[in-house]
């Protein structure tokens, strides 16, 4: 095979060689399994979703410490404002469903770690339809053995349609 000796060729097939080399000795990439706790904050925040959806107010007040902040629209609301907040919410509320994805968690000091995720929820308050398209993140601490959110926050997700 006849190949042309120009400084552009030897430096393609150099840069070709190159990332044979690397791609040859590098390990194989394999997807990585969820950590447990990883596991146990998912099911926690998907425990606050279907607890909004089947109107349990006891899984809001045993998973959110009395010191728990949440924060959205309506501005930082305190645990015991929060509470009263998912009561008027059952009167008014009804939702279909909902599906969380996206989530990412990243450990912070003492045992606490932040999850984020994305969430599309399908519902109405009062006759007029929930935002579906939303962002999340709640900060979680491990108290009298379960995982509770100190802090919460939901926002519309505006840029998707």
């Amino acid at each position: 095979m006849w190949i042309p000796k120009t400084s552009l060729t030897r430096a393609v097939l150099t840069s070709i060689s190159i990332l044979f080399a690397l791609a040859w000795s590098s390990p194989a990439q394999t997807p990585q399994k969820k950590s447990g706790v990883e596991q146990e904050l998912v099911r926690t925040e998907i425990g606050f979703f279907e607890a909004w959806k089947t109107k349990d107010e006891t899984y809001f007040r045993n998973h959110m410490p009395a010191n728990g902040v949440f924060w959205g629209e309506s501005g930082t609301l305190s645990r015991d404002q929060q509470l009263e907040e998912q009561k008027e919410w059952a009167k008014e509320c009804t939702v279909e469903g909902y599906s969380l994805t996206d989530f990412g968690v990243l450990p912070l000091a003492g045992g606490a770690y932040l999850l984020t995720y994305k969430a599309d929820q399908y519902g109405n308050c009062g006759g007029t339809k929930l935002p579906v398209h939303m962002n999340g993140s709640s900060v979680y601490i491990l108290k009298d053995g379960r995982w509770q959110a100190v802090y919460r926050a939901e926002i519309e997700l505006k840029n998707r349609s």
